[in-house]
């Protein structure tokens, strides 16, 4: 079949031209098309359920919330594992799909198993975003001139900005991160609620049954029709105040009588600061699964510039401060500077050994064709262009048939000069001539190359998803070659070498001849001894290096920043986490080096990054590496920020990393570190004292930094635990106590408030000022069903106990998860020398 094909390749040697340019040209095309993607995305088929329970202690919504629904995901189709975490008013559960699985019918599985549950009343949940860990896009501030406060710059952000950003192609999510929640506040006075024997609950339906809107239907007058409204919602502040509750001796009383209502804020979950900027809004734009990163950017950019010049009002901005441009540029930049690199070496050495220039040109053409061809095929099976594919392109291997072919018709036509027979021959017979001699090995050397690029093929899960993509590149560029190198190179020699061709004597190869002869029959006639001694070299070369070679999970890709994490003592609360920031943000724009430092403390809106307000996150951008002043590389750099941090906050625990790569390594492992030990059981105690144990461990291990355990231990808690004898003493229900926890002092919403398309929610509490202490707690009124207020500490116990910051589980029982960063050696030798600790002198009980 192959000589018909180069015979046929001769014969219309335009047409073989002509399709050659045409795959050419169209491999440049899709290369402008193509996604362009530091590594292959080996984050799993995930769906997530997020779900809000406000002012709920994580032990409550981990009964209540995630078990639930970790029940009902059990028997969803093609889901392999369920893992959770939990905090304090949060669930994220996260069901992973098995390999191949689409995401709209995993969404839409998971949908069904959720619209089936009975959520407590109070509880919201909703899927994730339809997002990788790859998908983080673009980071924003939403800067103003000083006119604007936070909670205006907040409701900006929800009603004006996402809004408009959600309408870009390609966006699945914008997350906000800082600034105070708008709402209306009703705050109540215990001393006014007292004196005029009303109850929350008085205040409470007052408001709801005074904040409703109704429909009459039509009106029909003559010719005209009316719609009839009914317009009972409220308007503002004012209107709220002027509900009437209650009449005493004839004498209206309005909720502003025993309430002051204003403009309050929500308690923020997280606090976002950059700079000498204490506080700021933050927005986080993720890219929606399989959209193009680099098309999508464009699109956000223009989004971005769209709402600063029409959206927002003068004097607020809104502010890129990181984006995927960065790592695509050094994606870029990689992976031509190897493309480059490669191609520049090939040509060198076919230069020095074969001499003709146009002989070397001819060989190296091969390389831009395979790569084009690649690219096509890569096109066509959507696999992005990155440093696992492309870059991965070994072009010593992708020259090696047309080498052999191009030698093959240059002998040819140079023996042609001295053979009376082969100059009876056209040129294009001659070179017929010489690719038949060739063709089976050519093809052959080819088919073994790409032959042991096919187990690389069979991989599956994170293994599969790393690897396949490098295989099947190499392996479309190798065809590629094999088509450039048995059809295209015999057309084209026809063309440059029409008047022949004459050898050029390499005097280098002349003189390794030589020897190479002299050795070779020497190497003969003690055939046994030679491969006896080869054998036993390679047996002892491989011994002495392959268990010093270092394994990694993924090859390093500088992202252009450095993201830190930093652990603060459990039960820090945000403010003063928040202020800990302040202090590491000073710390870092000391270095001349540093660019920006931007903080955020607590988790951001959405509930995506299930973290409590002990913990930081901190994005720390280096200048421009060409400014550089006091560093030469950027390691160097995060030694001195990890030295002057822990020299700071000498128990705090830090970890330094970047941002991609720490969702990557979290999406595929449940865990961001480099290395981590995960203990699952039912007993919260054991599991802390084995992590405990395995800390210890760890940290005698060379080149651990930074060992801790992931999920922080126990916080403070303030318990009001209802006594039911005492409240059946004073005719009191436990729904009464619940019902004041919940809404006077954790400020649940009883009813919504209206400005033009914007929702507010309206929320009664008590004044902080009659809660700041467990004393005063106890001294709120409970009122019984003869109306007489109790205090809250006669029917109830007010304790401060310690419980769970937060919970992690997996396939049904908790589990505690021991991280380190490993620094100097590579991740393999680290874990073998781990293991053998651990298996010596770690013990793991039943269960």
């Amino acid at each position: 079949m192959i000589p018909a094909l180069i015979r046929a390749a001769l014969h219309y040697r335009w047409i073989v031209l002509i399709v050659s340019l045409l795959i050419s040209s169209f491999g440049v095309w899709t290369f402008t098309q193509m996604k362009i993607d530091a590594y292959p995305d080996i984050s799993s088929q995930m769906v997530q359920v997020i779900t809000t329970y406000p002012g709920r202690a994580p032990e409550e919504v981990e009964r209540q919330i995630t078990v639930p629904i970790e029940i009902a995901m059990r028997n969803v189709p093609k889901v392999e594992t369920i893992r959770s975490r939990t905090i304090f008013g949060l669930s994220v559960v996260q069901m992973i799909f098995t390999e191949g699985t689409e995401s709209y019918w995993a969404r839409q599985r998971v949908q069904e198993k959720l619209a089936s549950l009975q959520l407590p009343t109070g509880a919201e949940a909703d899927l994730g975003p339809l997002a990788t860990a790859y998908g983080e896009m673009l980071r924003y501030e939403l800067v103003s001139d000083g006119r604007y406060d936070l909670m205006e710059l907040r409701t900006l952000n929800d009603w004006v900005v996402i809004p408009r950003l959600l309408r870009t192609t390609g966006v699945a999510e914008v997350s906000n991160f800082g600034g105070y929640e708008k709402q209306y506040g009703v705050l109540l006075d215990p001393a006014q609620l007292r004196r005029f024997g009303l109850s929350v609950n008085d205040v409470v339906e007052a408001i709801q049954t005074n904040n409703t809107s109704a429909g009459g239907s039509v009106l029909s007058r003559g010719s005209m029709s009316f719609v009839i409204r009914g317009r009972g919602a409220l308007q503002n502040e004012a209107e709220i105040g002027a509900i009437f509750v209650k009449s005493i001796g004839g004498t209206p009383l309005y909720v502003r009588d025993v309430a002051t209502v204003r403009l309050d804020a929500k308690v923020p979950a997280g606090i976002f600061s950059k700079d000498t900027t204490d506080e700021s809004v933050e927005g986080i734009v993720l890219l929606r699964k399989g959209e193009n990163p680099s098309e999508t950017l464009n699109a956000i950019n223009e989004s971005v510039r769209d709402v600063n010049t029409e959206g927002l009002p003068e004097g607020v901005q809104v502010v890129p401060y990181y984006d995927r441009s960065q790592l695509i540029d050094s994606t870029l930049h990689t992976v031509g500077h190897s493309v480059f690199l490669g191609v520049s070496l090939v040509i060198l050495v076919l230069l020095a050994f074969l001499g003709r220039p146009s002989l070397a040109g001819l060989v190296a053409l091969t390389i831009p064709f395979a790569l084009l061809f690649a690219l096509v095929m890569m096109y066509f099976m959507d696999i992005p262009i990155g440093l696992l594919s492309i870059g991965a392109i070994d072009f010593g291997i992708i020259v090696d048939g047309t080498v052999i072919m191009a030698e093959s018709i240059a002998i040819k036509l140079h023996a042609r000069e001295h053979d009376a027979t082969l100059r009876a021959q056209t040129i294009a017979q001659t070179v017929l001539t010489a690719a038949l001699e060739v063709e089976r090995p050519v093809f052959f050397s080819i088919l073994m190359i790409v032959g042991a690029f096919m187990p690389l093929l069979t991989l599956s899960h994170i293994e599969g998803l790393l690897f396949r993509p490098m295989a099947i590149t190499i392996v479309c560029a190798l065809l590629g070659a094999a088509l450039f190198s048995l059809l295209v190179v015999p057309v084209l020699a026809t063309l440059l070498y029409k008047n022949g061709y004459t050898e050029w004597e390499n005097p280098l190869l002349i003189w390794l001849s030589k020897r190479y002869s002299g050795l070779l029959t020497l190497l003969m006639d003690y055939r046994k001894t030679t491969l006896a001694s080869a054998a036993g070299l390679l047996i002892a070369v491989s011994l002495f290096i392959v268990p010093r070679l270092g394994t990694e999970f993924l090859p390093y890709m500088d992202e252009g920043v450095i993201w830190v994490r930093a652990n603060f003592p459990e039960g820090t609360s945000l403010q003063q986490t928040s202020a800990f920031g302040r202090d590491l943000r000073k710390i870092a724009l000391r270095f001349q080096d540093v660019k920006f430092a931007a903080v955020q403390t607590g988790r951001n809106d959405s509930g995506t990054d299930p973290y409590p307000p002990s913990r930081i996150e901190m994005m720390i951008a280096p200048q421009p590496r060409d400014t550089w002043v006091q560093f030469k590389r950027k390691q160097e750099l995060i030694a001195a920020l990890g030295e002057k941090f822990r020299s700071e906050f000498p128990t705090t625990r830090f970890n330094f990393t970047q941002p991609i790569i720490d969702s990557v390594t979290e999406d595929a492992n449940g865990t961001s570190a480099n290395m981590a030990i995960e203990f699952s059981g039912n007993d919260s105690d054991t599991l802390l004292k084995l992590g405990r144990q395995a800390e210890a461990l760890l940290k005698r291990v060379p080149g651990a930094m930074d060992v801790n355990i992931e999920q922080e231990g126990p916080q403070p808690q303030l318990i009001i635990q209802p006594d039911r004898a005492l409240c059946a003493r004073y005719n009191v229900s436990i729904e009464d106590v619940t019902q004041l926890i919940n809404t006077a002092i954790g400020g649940a919403p009883i009813g919504d408030l209206f400005e033009g398309e914007r929702r507010f929610d309206i929320v009664t509490r008590f004044a902080v000022e009659h809660l700041r202490s467990p004393q005063a707690l106890g001294r709120l009124p409970v009122y019984n069903e003869s109306g007489i207020p109790i205090p809250l500490a006669q029917v109830a116990k007010i304790d401060i106990i310690d419980g769970q910051t937060m919970i992690a589980r997996a396939e049904g029982r908790r589990r505690i998860t021991v991280r380190s960063d490993i620094v100097g050696r590579d991740q393999g030798s680290f874990v073998a020398q781990a293991q053998a600790l651990f298996q010596q002198e770690v013990t793991i009980p039943n269960g």
